[in-house]
């Protein structure tokens, strides 16, 4: 029975090392550099690390005498985040005992955990399927609000919708007729640069304005003293007036007047383009405020509601819908920030309560403990649990509710019946009765003539 084993285990790791071999290269080449760097064993690089589809007894361990498997259930996926270690757990039921095999992989290279015990001997089964908080997840929980946060006040927030709107900008401003506009300002302190240089170009325009009056006054003050001279120069041209210090005739003050009137006249003539100018940068900042306070509301309006959708839409993946919330939080402040309007206020409420159940969901994992116990009350033989295994993390699978419900039973049915419920849980199955693994007749490999 022995050679008989030993000779399926041999068939098998050929098997396995010429699938490798043959369907993947990547896996071919990382098998090669772990046996170059010595992790692990060369033999056991070559298997699959898993044992994925392949059943406890008789592939991965010898069957006793006459026994025979009834059924097996990928039960548990154990995992430990900061040893990197990940393993796959498997429970089968034989009409003689009861394994547990997790096998996987570490840092080290592959691990491999088994637990079995005598069928005959079990006294009960405990199994408690919950979920338990974790603080190595709320951690993880923190770094990422962390990242996303950096990410969203960062400079390089929304660069690349930026870049799209920024290549796109002229003919948004055509459609909005806010042409001339700086349209990459959709980050949030361009909204504040707006703001700013609008605030600026107003004051600005009203200083221009004060110096277009003062010199339309001005011009208009020499212009009444050259009109009341020149009424002065035809009725008394002999007539002396006190012209600042000297006292001159109306037409000596004429000669000197006129021309302080062309000057005024010039400097109005500037002033007023200057406040025309003024006016057209105010209006152009005026419109690149506009603009910056759509394109963020809109901008933000996409990842507030994009973040409360995939939050609900996606399946799971909690770590992702919390970072992507952080975005839904920071797409809500940017549109009250933009508009001022309290709707969006209550909006950035409604994704920090998401925020905060999405760090919960996050952190409480779910977590399996299956304790199969012995008729003589000791130390549970088989322990699937966090302290039994080691690892700080055991998950369910699909199947772990029906091994729940029936390994009971298969169980009871065995210590009760014996080898006469093969045919119950045969028939159960929809399969055939099978000798067992110790009467399957040999297998005899052909002779070995050498290599031709």
């Amino acid at each position: 029975m022995e050679s008989i084993n030993k000779e399926k285990a041999g068939k098998f790791a050929e098997s396995i090392k010429s699938r490798i071999g043959s369907d993947s290269k990547a896996g071919n080449f990382f098998a090669s550099v772990k046996n170059r760097m010595g992790v692990g064993s060369p033999e056991q690089n070559a298997a699959d690390t898993y044992e994925r589809g392949m059943k406890i007894t008789p592939d991965c361990i010898s069957a006793i005498e006459n026994e025979t498997p009834v059924k097996q259930y990928n039960i548990a996926v154990l995992r430990t985040l900061l040893k990197f270690e990940r393993a796959e757990g498997r429970m089968q039921v034989t009409n003689k005992r009861v394994i547990f095999r997790a096998s996987g992989r570490s840092v080290g290279g592959r691990t491999t955990l088994q637990h079995e015990y005598d069928i005959n001997e079990v006294g009960g089964i405990e199994a408690r399927k919950n979920y338990k908080f974790s603080f190595l997840y709320l951690v993880f929980a923190i770094i990422i609000i962390a990242l996303a946060s950096f990410i969203t006040s960062g400079p390089s927030a929304f660069s690349g919708i930026t870049s799209l709107v920024s290549s796109k900008g002229e003919d948004v401003l055509e459609i909005l007729d806010l042409e001339g506009t700086n349209s990459e300002i959709l980050i949030l302190g361009h909204l504040y640069n707006a703001y700013n240089n609008e605030k600026k170009a107003i004051s600005e325009r009203k200083k221009a304005e004060e110096n277009a009056v003062k010199a339309m006054e001005a011009r208009e003050a020499i212009q009444n003293l050259v009109t009341e001279y020149e009424g002065n120069a035809v009725t008394n041209p002999t007539r002396t007036y006190l012209y600042g210090r000297r006292y001159l005739t109306p037409q000596a003050i004429l000669d000197l007047a006129i021309p302080e009137r062309d000057k005024a006249i010039e400097g109005e003539k500037t002033a007023i383009a200057e406040f025309e100018t003024a006016k057209k940068a105010e209006k152009k900042t005026v419109n690149s405020r506009v603009f910056a306070q759509i394109s963020l509301t809109i901008l933000g309006l996409i990842f507030g509601f994009g973040g409360l959708i995939l939050f609900f839409v996606l399946y799971k993946r909690f770590g992702l819908k919390l970072f992507i919330l952080i975005f839904g939080n920071a797409g809500f402040t940017v549109c009250k920030v933009a508009t001022g309007i309290f709707i969006f206020g209550w909006l950035f409420v409604i994704s920090v309560i998401a925020t905060i159940v999405c760090v919960f969901l996050f952190c409480f994992r779910p977590n399996l403990i299956i304790s199969i116990k012995n008729k003589a009350g000791k130390r549970e033989p088989i322990d699937i649990s966090r302290k039994g295994t080691g690892f700080s993390e055991v998950i369910p699978t699909e199947e772990t509710e029906s091994a729940i419900r029936e390994i009971g039973a298969i169980i009871c049915d065995f210590q009760k019946s014996g080898d006469s419920a093969l045919d119950k849980w045969n028939k159960r199955e929809n399969r055939p009765s099978q000798p067992s693994v110790s009467e399957q007749p040999s297998y005899n490999p052909p002779p070995n003539f050498g290599n031709v």
